[in-house]
């Protein structure tokens, strides 16, 4: 069973209450943030354990793209998922849930992204599952 922390980052509190529910069900630890600034003293107070940023693109003030760049800049080995509602997902190396998804689609997701610890072989894994 996993065992691995992930710090989740949405502004809407459902999506938060339902990814962190799935997740703990599978056995991960979850860190949640409403907004990015809470995400960054979190990821900052649990760096060490923090095995997954999961995220979302659009939120108020700095998006998820601002917010995945901050902390790479502090840990450039940081595994980074984004999710985003629009059309377009963003190309950061990184794989992209896209909302709405799935019970399944979110696992299946998180664990092709933690299947590698290398952020470039992350991308590979999270978009074939």
């Amino acid at each position: 069973m996993p065992s691995e922390t992930i710090l989740v980052v949405d502004d809407e509190r459902a999506i938060r209450t339902l990814v962190q529910a799935v997740l703990e069900t599978a056995g991960y630890m979850v860190l949640t943030a409403a907004d990015t600034e809470i995400a960054m003293r979190l990821y900052k107070e649990h760096q060490t354990t923090v095995a997954l940023l999961l995220t979302d693109v659009m939120m108020p003030g700095m998006n998820g793209l601002k917010l995945a760049d901050e902390i790479l800049r502090l840990n450039p080995q940081a595994l980074v998922l984004f999710m985003s509602g629009s059309i377009q997902s963003p190309n950061r190396g990184f794989g992209c849930l896209p909302k709405p998804f799935t019970v399944a689609e979110l696992l299946g997701r998180v664990k092709g992204a933690l299947g590698s610890r290398q952020p470039s072989r992350a991308l590979k894994a999270a978009t074939a599952a």
